[in-house]
């Protein structure tokens, strides 16, 4: 009896043993995920400064997850405008994208606050309302609409990039104006005087080299990477651009909130990592580019000129109405909130020589 006891038992440890090989090991199955692609999609060019700091995040990300996320970058406007790009994201059709402020602010009209007229006085007045005051808050606004942001993507001050010099509002009167299809941006210009061609921000300078306008606004790294471009269309010696940093730029990368949250919890971390590494890296290169850029633009004969501060302080005075007018669409509160830590800020630093 216990001859055939334990031939039985031989029998069913072999049957167990035997089993155990063929089934497949699922704990091991549910921590090897398959590599994620995560499509994201932007206007800027692989060859752009900005360009560029993508690729550097694009790889740190592919390397810090083992090649489990790997990051595609349709650059250049290959999925269409701004605002196509949002809704992509919006329905899941991207994961995400690079997208300016002006067109954020269809969905969050409070993003509309960072590109108020003379709002920071120079980067590190921008940067610390940016990340303390103003993305704190918005980021709220962008996670009920269903998406995840990143820090704020600088893009730099803009100044005119006119026909003729600028040295009062008056000169803006005769001049065919190109303006960001942005409501601030509309009413700065209105409040000088002038009469703005609204222009998708995408399209301004294409539309400055085929002569739809004759003026407009960027920034200097910008108007270096679309001379690359456009350069070759342009009467560099009749473009006059006149310093006057009117208008903070900048994008924000925003992904789907639900694929976002979909990800790993590590994974999720080193995004969010690498997005802030970009974004202040970016920061940085763009505050120590600029004044080469300048040079640069001067060098292939556009002319350069500072407005002096009495002059800068009419357009800031005029500017005002542009406070007012937004004043309902961007809230009272947070406009009030913004602007009070701003004077905060400003009492703590004195003002100081920026160059702008």
């Amino acid at each position: 009896m216990k001859k055939n006891t334990r031939r039985a038992l031989t029998l069913a440890l072999s049957i167990l043993i035997l089993s155990a090989a063929l089934i497949p090991n699922t704990a091991y199955a549910e921590t090897k995920s398959k590599p994620v692609t995560i499509k994201i999609g932007s206007y800027v060019t692989p060859q752009s400064v900005w360009g560029k700091e993508i690729a550097k995040a694009v790889l740190r990300v592919k390397e810090r997850t083992n090649g489990e996320i790997d990051i595609k970058h349709l650059h250049s406007g290959m999925l269409g405008s701004d605002s196509n790009m949002l809704n992509q994201v919006l329905i899941g059709g991207i994961q995400g994208a690079g997208v300016q402020t002006s067109t954020l602010a269809s969905i969050v009209p409070e993003v509309n606050i960072i590109e108020m007229p003379f709002l920071f006085r120079d980067h590190e007045e921008a940067n610390y309302l940016l990340d303390n005051v103003i993305m704190p808050a918005l980021k709220k606004k962008f996670e009920a609409k269903g998406l995840m942001t990143s820090a704020v993507i600088e893009t730099g001050f803009m100044d005119m990039v006119m026909s003729g010099p600028v040295r009062k509002p008056a000169d803006l009167k005769t001049m065919k104006i190109g303006s960001w299809e942005s409501p601030v941006h509309i009413s700065f210009w209105k409040a000088q005087g002038a009469a703005p061609i609204p222009i998708p921000a995408t399209e301004v300078f294409n539309a400055y080299a085929r002569g739809m306008v004759d003026s407009g606004a960027n920034t200097a790294n910008a108007l270096i990477a679309w001379d690359k471009l456009f350069g070759a269309a342009l009467k560099r010696d009749k473009i006059y651009i006149t310093r006057i940093g009117f208008c903070y730029q900048a994008g924000i990368l925003v992904m789907n909130k639900s694929f976002f949250e979909s990800l790993p919890a590590q994974d999720q971390a080193v995004i969010k990592e690498e997005l802030n590494r970009f974004s202040s890296s970016l920061r940085k290169i763009l505050r120590d580019s600029e004044p080469e850029s300048f040079r640069n633009l001067e060098a292939k004969g556009y002319h350069v000129a500072t407005m002096p501060a009495a002059e800068k302080e009419i357009f800031e005075r005029n500017s005002q109405k542009v406070y007012k007018e937004l004043e309902s669409v961007i809230g009272k509160n947070f406009m009030r909130k913004v602007l009070a830590a701003r004077a905060a800020y400003r009492k703590k630093n004195p003002a100081k020589d920026s160059g702008r």
